[in-house]
């Protein structure tokens, strides 16, 4: 402690050591501690670097002790444990616990360790290299390690060209070298120790060439002028494909040096996968790689490189290296890249995208890359868009014809239906399961043997609904694509106003049909203003706000809707019921509330015949179906008996439940069989309270409803007061005149006789 130096050494000072130090001492006079001074010590880490190596490369990771005063070196890395890189300790190495991964790959730049320089020579690279090496020396002087560099190794895949051939052709693998090249070597690393080709001093030496590659491999350029020692691989095989390095030994340094990497992938041109998209499309070139660890993707088109379609690395795009045509319409369909899956999204395909797509991973496992998928992209313009216009209750083709007679599926689909279809065919049927419903029976192909390509659709009974813009796609054999073929855009001109002419008594249908799901029908007549003729909600009628004269007397002809068929049944018409009639459906899912159908009804009187009979008489009163109409029943009524019928008739008997009581026994058909529709009634016994107007309904087989007929006015006379059963007026008339004529013949004929006999007495006198 001389001149009272109670400075304090500290040796190998770490992170721990901060803080504040008090130096005190006993002061002989007061006998007590005086506090001298007091010392911050901040220590610091030192400067880590960061480098950042090729896969392949030989890099340095420098490190210079302070003096030369050490004994050690230790290189070492947390994540290997116990285990280090190098250590060198009396000039001599320790392969104890070194790590196996680093044996013959490691040395330091300068054993002698001249100015304290420990940097360390970590030789061809790999991924699995990457991490925070830490660089340590044993000091002399504190007989203690000191951490003299720490160094952040970042490794990435080799920035390697990729080069397709196919099978048999000649390919050339580039490399340019700085001039003064001494040596050139081509080789590949599933060889071993065997050189592709080895060039030095103007001369190949063959001695350690792998035989595959004799008399197939030259120079570009044996001069090497301007560096030039690219390698010329002939008649190229499956064989071949693999990752070429080229090294070239460098005088300057008296080392080698890699100067380019070049994978080559060799294809077989009858397994290259072929996609054919239309321009403006969005296309998936799929690539399935091994369920293994990816570190880099890449996605390539030959006559694009040195730029990528696509580079994935470390879970992020890399745009550097990205041909700018590409940027914003490429991704991967899965960035996850579950079950290996690296497909390729292109969107808005151009004629421009057209080539052939390489798609390549790097595995951590193999350390190095590897062709997963080739595929050839053509671009074709898209289809030509026609428009066709047709009525309501036309039959269309909309033309469609494929390039040639491979096609597996035909599609025929329209945009504002979705999920749901037009026309699905394939493997020679129809399939049903998801057919918009409003085209069920209504569409069928042109051709179904496709004859020439022909996949033309067939549209019966078009209807308003049907106009839109249809797609006609075919799923083709050679390119397992579902490609667009043809775009059909369908107007329907507006109907022309239906009418429907009836008569009382009728049961009369207004036809409509909607296209989509509805939630809502009404139909309404403008004279009725804010009442209707029928709502249907939600499963149901809503009677509020029905007009009186409807109660009871409408229905839907199909409570299911079935097909969209939303057509009004008016039962028993009368002449307040003449007027025009609209249908208007609400959709599902929302949209316009038109009328998708108008009708106007005329109800006109039938020509009722009147029949006078005398009490007592039998009578038939006439009423015949048009031929060829099945029957499933016939009703004569009469409206002053309410629920109770004249006659009823089904299942080929008479029903008397509901037969009014006066006609028991007294009714019947003129002909029970109902020949050419002959459903004539018979009534016996003719009485005063049979008067009245007596009307004939058939229910109809075919429309499943009744159907009025005819009425008949019967007028009875008490007995005795006629000559019997006489018609109504326009009969008798026709008789008179007929009794008229027969009198006016007679005087005719009476007056002809006299005058003859005149003259005949005339000559006899003049005698």
């Amino acid at each position: 402690m001389k001149d009272g130096d109670v400075s304090l050494i500290l040796k190998d000072v770490t992170i721990n050591d901060a803080g504040t130090y008090e130096c005190r001492a006993v002061m002989q006079e007061i006998f007590s501690w005086w506090l001298i001074r007091t010392i911050y010590l901040h220590v610091v880490p030192p400067d880590q670097k960061n480098i950042t190596a090729e896969s392949g490369q030989d890099v340095t990771l420098t490190c210079r002790a302070p003096n030369n005063k050490f004994i050690g070196v230790e290189w070492s890395r947390a994540d290997l444990g116990d285990e280090y890189l190098l250590l060198y300790r009396n000039g001599q190495y320790v392969p104890y616990y070194q790590h196996p991964s680093f044996k013959n790959r490691v040395d330091l730049q300068d054993r002698q360790m001249k100015d304290g320089d420990v940097s360390l020579i970590l030789k061809n690279v790999a991924i699995k290299d990457a991490g925070t090496y830490k660089c340590r020396v044993y000091m002399t002087e504190t007989d203690s390690w000191q951490l003299i560099s720490i160094i952040s190794l970042r490794v990435v895949p080799p920035d390697q060209k990729n080069i397709t051939a196919e099978s048999g052709q000649d390919v050339t693998l580039t490399c340019r070298a700085p001039n003064n090249i001494r040596v050139a070597r081509w080789s590949r690393a599933d060889l071993e120790y065997k050189n592709v080709l080895l060039y030095g001093d103007n001369q190949f030496f063959p001695a350690n060439q792998h035989p595959s590659f004799k008399n197939r491999v030259d120079l570009q350029e044996r001069q090497k002028k301007d560096g030039d020692v690219s390698l010329i691989l002939k008649d190229v095989t499956m064989n071949d494909a693999g990752t070429y390095e080229c090294r070239v030994y460098m005088e300057q340094i008296l080392s080698w040096k890699i100067i380019s990497i070049i994978h080559l992938s060799v294809v077989d041109p009858r397994d290259q996968e072929m996609i054919t998209a239309e321009s403006g499309q969005d296309v998936t070139l799929t690539c399935r790689a091994p369920n293994k660890k990816i570190i880099v993707l890449r996605w390539s088109r030959a006559d694009l490189e040195p730029k990528y379609v696509l580079s994935y690395w470390n879970g992020h795009f890399d745009p550097d290296h990205q041909h700018p045509s590409f940027k914003n319409r490429v991704d991967l369909q899965d960035r996850q890249m579950k079950d290996g899956d690296v497909s390729l999204i292109l969107k808005d395909v151009t004629i421009n995208d057209a080539g052939t797509f390489g798609c390549r991973v790097f595995i951590a496992e193999t350390d190095s890359w590897q062709l997963i998928s080739i595929i050839s992209l053509s671009v074709v313009p898209p289809p030509v868009q026609k428009t066709i216009t047709a009525v309501p209750g036309q039959n269309v083709v909309l033309p469609c014809r494929a390039p040639n007679n491979n096609i597996i599926v035909v599609q025929w689909s329209r945009a504002d239906l979705g999920d749901e279809y037009v026309l699905l065919y394939r493997d020679e049927w129809f399939d049903l399961d998801d057919q918009h419903p409003s085209f069920r029976y209504r569409v069928d192909l042109q051709d179904r043997q496709m004859k020439d390509g022909d996949v033309s659709l067939i549209l019966k009974n078009v209807m308003i609904n049907d106009a839109g813009t249809y797609e006609c796609r075919v799923y083709m054999a050679e390119t397992r694509l579902l490609k667009p073929i043809s775009i059909i855009t369908l107007k329907v001109l507006p109907p022309e106003q239906k009418t429907i002419t009836a008569e009382p008594g009728e049961d009369v249908i207004l036809p409509c049909r909607a296209l989509n799901k509805i939630i809502a029908l009404r139909w309404s007549r403008a004279d009725l203003g804010d009442e209707y003729v029928l709502l249907f909600k939600d499963g149901r009628f809503e009677p509020e706000g029905q007009h009186p004269s409807f109660k009871n007397r409408v229905d839907l002809q199909d409570r299911q809707m079935k097909d969209g068929d939303v057509s009004l049944i008016l039962k028993d018409v009368t002449t307040n019921d003449a007027g025009t009639y609209e249908c208007v459906v609400i959709p599902s899912g929302g949209g316009s509330s038109k009328p998708i159908s108008i009708v106007t009804l005329s109800v006109v009187p039938p020509e009722q015949k009147t029949i006078t009979a005398e009490s007592g008489q039998n009578v038939t009163l006439t009423c015949r179906v048009p031929q060829g109409k099945p029957i499933r029943a016939v009703k004569w009524s009469r409206a002053d008996l309410g629920d109770n019928d004249v006659l009823f008739y089904r299942d080929e008997q008479l029903d008397p439940d509901h037969q009014h009581p006066s006609f028991r026994y007294r009714v019947d058909l003129q002909d029970r069989q109902m020949k050419d529709g002959d459903v004539s009634l018979i009534l016996k016994d003719v009485k005063i309270n049979d008067a009245g107007i007596y009307k004939c309904r058939v229910f109809m087989a075919e429309t499943h409803s009744w159907k009025y007929i005819n009425s008949t006015y019967l007028h009875v006379d008490p007995p005795g007061q006629t000559g019997g059963l006489r018609v109504d007026g326009s009969v008798g008339l026709l008789i008179g005149l007929n009794v008229f004529a027969v009198f006016l013949v007679a005087v005719v004929i009476v007056f002809v006789i006299y005058r003859k006999y005149e003259r005949e007495n005339g000559d006899l006198n003049s005698y």
